[in-house]
Formats: structure tokens, C-alpha cells, sequence
């Protein structure tokens, strides 16, 4: 059995502010994460969009790993946050300013 190096997902376009799926990134005891990168895809803003990275422990209480980060074009971006170990992880579109046309695809790369 290959025991994996890294995780990648893609989640469900976001039409409004709201949390993506949580996703698992501790697999057993053979893949544990602690580097992330959010790459955040906007299309049809207004003046901006602000998305973050949550992590979690337990599944139930999440916390910003990745600050909020203000968009303020369509186009993607991504950020990067090292050696913090969580066991679960979501993407956040935290606010939009301007209008309510904006949507965000998020993709997470873990290891």
C-alpha cells in the first residue's frame, strides 16, 4: 500500500459568504498534515470578496489558520500557512463588499 505524500480537494462553488465542506487531513497515523495552501477562484465581484482557511481539532470548534484575506478582482489567488497541524480543515468566504453577484472555488492542498 502507497501511503500518501499529499491531499488535494476542490469543493462546491460558493455563490454566498459560508464555510465549505470540512475536510479530514489526519489519515491514521501514516498521514498527518501541518502545510496548507487555499487557492481561492473568483469570478463577478463587486468591489471584494474576503476568504480564509479554518482549521479544527474536533471537527466542532474552527479557528482562522489562514487569516482574512481581502480579494479585490476576479482571478485566482492562493496563500500558504506552514507547520500548523490540524486534524480537520474548511475554506471560508467570510464577506463580500459591493453587491452579491461574486462566487468562490476553492481548492486546499495539504502535506
Amino acid at each position: 500500500m502507497t501511503i500518501p505524500t499529499a491531499l488535494f480537494v476542490t469543493y462546491a462553488t460558493l455563490t454566498a459568504p459560508g464555510t465549505g465542506d470540512s475536510t479530514l487531513v489526519q489519515l491514521g497515523d501514516n498521514f498527518n498534515t501541518h502545510n496548507y495552501t487555499l487557492f481561492s477562484t473568483v469570478a463577478d465581484i463587486n468591489t471584494n470578496v474576503i476568504v480564509a482557511l479554518e482549521g479544527s481539532i474536533d471537527g466542532t470548534n474552527y479557528s482562522k489558520i489562514i487569516a482574512n484575506q481581502t480579494i479585490t478582482a476576479d482571478g485566482t489567488t492562493h496563500y500558504n500557512i506552514a507547520n500548523h497541524p490540524v486534524k480537520y480543515i474548511r475554506p471560508s468566504f467570510v464577506s463580500e463588499s459591493g453587491g452579491t453577484a461574486a462566487t468562490v472555488l476553492f481548492s486546499i492542498g495539504a502535506n
